[in-house]
């Protein structure tokens, strides 16, 4: 009997299905619009759309899911009614955003931007206690006093509380206590403790990283709760396993702990997918570049290994817990182009996203977007939307162009598409460069994998102004996000912070923490019916310089010795020279965090070879359609679906398929590797 591996993926326009059925190694792919009153109905839309036709629920085997409910929730700030229980005398820490993370713009220490505050003054309470830097307690709780604080949370509304009190990651024992407490006044809220969150070092990024995880738990909690309720009543009784941001899955349990973890849930899916490509083709160095209806992310992986972070910023919060490396930008098939009061045209950040959507899709919406632009230039078939399913309106598309864009600028329409294209393209330009040259790679050592439903649309053209050599688009571009959770892991993080100098630390004392935390997600692994015996764990010291203030990671081998620490300082002065050009032999060196990632590997599709063909793609010529690049060119069509391997397309040529289209331009030429990749070469 087959047994089936499902991922879907909620995006801000569509809702992508990726079906591999494992006996036989194939792929089924589906992209349904996404619903975003209720985003439960789009996933269910897109499941019924395959287990209608004699595929069972109960034959699938595991069941992942990315999505973008905690990252709306925060972004729109559309989050639960939170309040927040610090210790006493602490409470401004929140309104005192770490400035090397909110100046982007210089370093004006005046006017500064802060972060919107997800917690108000007035649902901040004080609680009276203190521990020390040590861990040992200097005032014990006042639970009388803070008792009476707590009163006023009845008579109000509460959906959550977010606890960070003073070097509870070393002595938590007041915050689980303050728990009690919340709890007592009412039951029914949502309780997060930092030293549960994020258990280490840095006030503002633990107490940040619990006020947010807080505010979209009310969010994500009933999502996921209706999610796993209307899959049961639709015959999936499977657990499932939800993406989250570092590029590994977790239960829904566990999600629901910690919601904040999923904040890029559906970008990190993007990043295996093209992580799986780049070790599928032996590209060790790749772009992962995914442009959507709504935003467009890049990531890099190197060694075949997603790059990540130890922090990052979702939005204007900080949030400090790992996460793969991504820039997201605004820029998206959905985006709006708008003229600004001076009379400039800008494209997005707003967004038409699935409802209204751009003008082209007939559905109530009338800004113009990159879509509609798409479409304005011959780039995409209106008759061949979703391979047919959804036809566009092209006279919408150019109408509202004309209105909104051509007639303000006293453009011809057709310029003024043009200019929505290339300033949409200079803004996923500098994202790229963000991810590239800002953390001192070069670009034209890499290739692009490029996907999403408007990622292969602009790709090729992106890869050019950056000397990119190679663009490879997978065989479901569309759908890539929903197929990297189908090479996904299962993954947990945990941390400990322990400061103290490299020389003065024991190597046994350093075994003895790595082991306490991997005791600790045996324990919490076995509660989710996970096999010790398929557990792999993955050791990293945080370490710095005495004179700094953030580290950089080693890794660290399962079975020390005495010896291996001379090993540490040189690993790090290495990683330290690489990351930063400088090495510092003469200064001491500090650990400050032990890491732990318990993984669970799952095994990966092994992908079909094709048989191969002759260079010729005659057979899979579709026709000629006028398509604009700088002047109309009597442009060849291509149906993807009947290229072959060792096909070879000079450009222009414009591929289309279900999912996506691929837009080659003058002077670049493509072919199909062994895979059903589409290579694009870029003429340097």
């Amino acid at each position: 009997m087959p047994r089936f591996r499902v991922g879907t993926d909620i995006g801000g326009t569509f809702t992508d299905l990726c079906v591999l059925e494992e006996e036989r190694g194939e792929f089924f792919n589906l992209k349904v619009p996404t619903t975003p009153k209720d985003f439960t109905q789009g996933v269910i839309a897109a499941l019924e759309s395959y287990f209608h036709n004699g595929h069972k629920p109960a034959d699938v085997s595991l069941l992942f899911h990315a999505t973008t409910v905690a990252t709306n929730a925060l972004l729109e700030q559309k989050g639960g009614e939170t309040w927040l229980v610090i210790s006493e005398g602490y409470s401004g820490v929140y309104e005192t955003p770490e400035l090397s993370q909110i100046r982007p713009g210089g370093y004006d220490y005046l006017c500064y931007p802060k972060p919107r505050m997800l917690v108000p003054q007035r649902r901040t309470l004080e609680a009276p206690e203190r521990v020390g830097a040590d861990g040992k307690v200097i005032k014990a709780l006042d639970e009388a006093a803070l008792r009476r604080q707590l009163a006023v949370l009845k008579q109000a509304r509460v959906d959550a509380v977010a606890v960070c009190l003073l070097f509870s990651f070393l002595n938590p024992a007041h915050e689980e206590r303050v728990r009690e407490l919340i709890l007592e006044a009412v039951p029914t809220a949502h309780v997060y403790l930092s030293s549960e969150v994020l258990p280490q070092i840095r006030e503002y990024a633990r107490l940040a990283t619990t006020v947010t995880n807080a505010y979209v738990a009310p969010i994500v909690i009933d999502y996921v709760d209706r999610l796993e309720q209307t899959l049961a009543q639709r015959g999936f009784h499977r657990r499932l396993y939800i993406m989250q941001s570092t590029g590994g899955s977790l239960t829904a349990g566990v999600v629901k702990k910690i919601p904040v973890q999923i904040i890029e849930s559906g970008p990190a899916a993007g990043v295996l997918a093209a992580t799986h490509i780049g070790r599928m083709t032996d590209h060790s160095k790749i772009i992962s570049f995914d442009m959507g209806g709504t935003t467009a992310k890049a990531g890099l992986v190197e060694n075949h290994e997603p790059r990540t972070v130890s922090r990052f910023q979702a939005g204007e919060w900080l949030l400090g817990m790992p996460s793969l490396d991504l820039i997201e930008i605004g820029s998206g098939g959905g985006s709006i182009a708008w003229m600004d009061d001076t009379g400039m045209l800008k494209v997005g950040p707003q967004s038409a996203g699935a409802d209204p959507g751009p003008a082209c899709y007939a559905t109530g919406g009338a800004e113009p977007t990159v879509t509609d632009a798409d479409v304005a230039l011959g780039w995409l078939n209106p008759e061949f939307f979703l391979g047919g399913k959804m036809k566009l309106d092209a006279t919408a598309a150019q109408q509202a162009i004309t209105n909104r864009v051509a007639v303000p600028l006293g453009l011809d329409p057709i310029k003024a598409a043009d200019g929505i294209v290339k300033i949409v393209n200079s803004h996923m330009v500098e994202a790229l460069r963000l991810i590239t040259v800002a953390r001192g790679e070069d670009p034209r050592e890499f290739a692009l994998v490029a996907f999403g439903g408007c990622g292969p649309v602009h790709a090729a053209k992106l890869a050019e102004e950056l000397s990119i050599a190679k663009v490879i688009v997978p065989p479901a571009p569309g759908v890539a996000s929903a197929m990297g959770l189908l090479v996904s892991d299962l993954k947990r993080d945990y941390i400990r912070t322990r400061v103290a100098e490299l020389a003065d630390v024991e190597v046994g004392a350093v075994q003895a923490i790595f082991e306490s935390l991997e005791k600790t997600a045996l324990e919490e692994m076995a509660a989710e019916n996970i096999a010790a015996e398929s557990i792999r764990f993955e050791r990293a010291l945080e370490l710095r310089y005495a004179i700094q203030k953030y580290e950089l990671a080693i890794p660290i081998a399962s079975h020390l010795s005495a010896a291996d620490k001379d090993g540490w300082r040189e690993a790090f002065d290495q990683r330290h020279e690489a990351h930063y050009g400088t090495r510092a032999d003469d200064q001491r060196v500090e650990i400050v965090n032990y890491r732990v990632t318990a993984r669970v590997p799952l095994p990966k599709p092994d992908p079909k070879v094709l048989p191969r063909q002759g260079e010729s793609a005659s057979a899979a010529f579709k026709s000629h359609r006028q398509a604009y690049f700088d002047g109309w060119i009597d442009c060849p069509i291509y149906d993807r679906d009947r290229l072959a391997h060792g096909n070879r397309i000079p450009g222009p040529a414009i591929i289309e398929q279900v999912d996506s289209t691929i837009v080659i331009h003058p002077h670049q030429h493509a072919h199909v590797d062994r895979f059903g990749n589409v290579i694009i070469e870029v003429a340097k």
